[in-house]
């Protein structure tokens, strides 16, 4: 694991307990990356038999050095926060390729 990996591995769970709803999550994953992210809810259809029991936010990074693919699991939250979030991150998941 490149140094470079190792500061993104260290920023995701940094996340972990913190309120965000999917913009604002978007905006901080974008601020670290250096690149455009936009994180996706995915498993979520309860009509899917597929579905995931977790409710997980997906998203990929294109750079060089930190190119992967990365989940983040959430808890969701009963109303939205006064601060406009929607949901605590509870868990990442990472691999780098």
């Amino acid at each position: 694991m490149t140094s470079r990996e190792k500061e993104v591995v260290v920023f995701l769970e940094d996340l972990v307990g913190k309120r965000y709803n999917l913009e604002t999550l978007g905006e901080e994953l974008s601020k670290h990356f250096n690149e455009e992210i936009k994180p996706e809810f995915v498993g979520t259809d309860k009509d899917d038999d597929d579905g995931l029991a977790d409710w997980n936010i997906m998203f990929n990074s294109e750079n060089e050095d930190t190119y992967g693919y990365f989940d983040i699991y959430v808890l969701m939250m009963r109303r939205e926060g006064w601060d406009g979030s929607t949901f605590m991150i509870t868990e990442i998941g990472y691999e780098f390729d």
